[in-house]
């Protein structure tokens, strides 16, 4: 199945970091507005991963073009794929915080 014309898929980037060289890795989603998702890679290589926010690269993809964002339209950000919901549930319980909705606030991917 040939993939659409004029999509942007966030898994084909590399981004590599300014500060050592190495390759970012993609760690969290978070939709910026109706128009646009933003996608937050960091470094975790010494020296960088003990300051990962200096050393964050954020990428923002137009939401109608984020083929990754859209490949499912009830993915919500990882939660459904990733187990992501799962464990902000958990995490909500353990720091008694269940504030955040399904829907928004920024989605870490990966174990962190």
């Amino acid at each position: 199945m040939a993939k659409p014309a004029g999509v942007i898929n966030i898994r084909n980037l590399s981004v590599k970091c300014g500060r050592c060289g190495q390759y970012q890795v993609l760690s969290a989603f978070a939709p910026l507005d109706e128009e646009w998702n933003v996608y937050t890679f960091e470094c975790d290589w010494p020296p960088c991963d003990e300051d990962r926010e200096a050393s964050q690269t954020l990428v923002e993809i137009p939401a109608d073009l984020d083929e990754f964002a859209n490949r499912d339209p009830k993915w919500g950000g990882g939660k459904k794929h990733a187990g992501a919901q799962q464990r902000a549930e958990s995490d909500a319980q353990e720091d008694g915080d269940e504030s955040e909705g399904e829907n928004g606030g920024l989605v870490t991917l990966g174990s962190g």
